[in-house]
């Protein structure tokens, strides 16, 4: 009989061992990796879409950069003749009321339809330089106005460049900054 109470008593233990430690143990376990995949899905979620915003704003701001620079080009095209604009002078005073807008404006240049570079300002030589077959040049002229993506052309000096095409008496002319 004591023999019996013990067995039973060593039976009782074990149960209680069962449910006092591996099973609380258990659903621990199960909850703490519920709670992990749900903070670390929120964390991912919450920083792809403030990464997602954060993205969308600077497009915003280049995009509102790059049509302002537009607008100034438009403004140029549309206040001068290809004849004044193919005078120095006059480009480097342009040039120069630019620059007070915009320091992204570093030179000002003017071609003829042929792509020739008739009219320049700015750091380089580039006055006769051809861009006929130049892939910007033709899309201008296709589309009537191009801004590039960043490259370094004849430069060799990353930029990017504005160019709108005008038509006077016939004749497509261009205008890039």
């Amino acid at each position: 009989m004591e023999e019996d109470k013990r067995q039973r008593h060593t039976g009782l233990k074990r149960m209680i061992f069962i449910s006092m430690i591996p099973v609380p143990i258990a659903l621990f376990v199960i909850v703490l990796g519920i709670g992990y995949y749900y903070f670390t899905t929120s964390l991912e979620t919450n920083t792809i879409s403030s990464m997602k915003r954060i993205v969308e704003d600077h497009r915003e701001m280049i995009d509102a950069y790059l049509r302002e620079r537009r607008a100034n080009l438009d403004f140029v095209i549309q206040s001068y003749s290809f004849e004044t604009l193919a005078d120095p002078l006059k480009m480097q005073s342009l040039l120069a009321n630019l620059q007070k807008e915009s320091h992204a404006f570093v030179d000002l240049g003017v071609f003829n339809e042929d792509g020739i570079h008739v009219a320049y300002q700015g750091p380089y030589k580039l006055v006769g330089r051809d861009y006929g077959k130049e892939e910007w040049f033709q899309e201008v002229l296709k589309r009537g106005s191009y801004v590039s993506d960043v490259f370094l052309g004849y430069r060799k000096v990353p930029h990017f460049v504005i160019a709108i095409a005008s038509e006077e008496a016939g004749r497509p002319w261009v205008i890039r900054a």
